[in-house]
């Protein structure tokens, strides 16, 4: 019992080495200790979400992202029945995120975009449920991006917003009408 519990306590040391020394290499993982442990380190940083590199406390935080969706009301012909509603997820696309609930929709977001497909099979049916009389849900990640401290200095007269970029890298169509999703691309 005595062997067991000390072998217990040691694994659970080494564990807990091994997290605190993840928590120092992944802010700066382009360090060369970084770069000869990442094989060890960054699988399971990215496993437990300690991998955030340094900017993640910077003054040039990340940028903003989350998907738009546009909720289409059409008949048999193709015309608009009902005007057709843009929706964000998560909601407060722009705003910080304090709640936990909040937190694990920006994660879902995350999660949904890493495999575009997740938009058609969850999103777009979830969306769907939302809307009923809806015909379609067209779905884009977009992120807006942080424009440089340089660019921000040198161009006081703009505003942060008008210098920052919308770039929308996935598009996916959901039918709402059970319909083919691929006829509509």
């Amino acid at each position: 019992m005595k062997k067991a519990k000390l072998l217990f306590k040691a694994l659970l040391s080494l564990w807990i080495v091994y997290n605190i020394l993840t928590m120092l290499v992944m802010p700066n993982v382009g360090a060369y200790f970084g770069r000869v442990t990442s094989k060890f380190i960054t699988p399971y940083a990215n496993t437990v979400g300690l991998n955030a590199s340094w900017n993640f406390f910077s003054p040039d935080p990340a940028h903003t992202m989350y998907i738009r969706y546009v909720v289409r009301y059409l008949d048999e012909e193709g015309n608009e029945t009902k005007e057709s509603v843009e929706g964000f997820f998560p909601e407060e696309k722009n705003l910080g995120i304090s709640s936990p609930f909040r937190k694990r929709e920006l994660y879902a977001m995350r999660f949904m975009v890493i495999d575009p497909k997740r938009l058609r099979v969850l999103l777009g049916p979830w969306l769907c449920r939302q809307y009923p009389e809806a015909t379609s849900i067209e779905m884009e990640h977009v992120i807006e991006t942080v424009p440089p401290l340089d660019q921000v200095v040198t161009l006081k007269d703009e505003t942060v917003k008008d210098l920052s970029q919308e770039l929308q890298f996935i598009r996916e169509y959901h039918s709402c009408t059970g319909g083919s999703d691929e006829e509509a691309l």
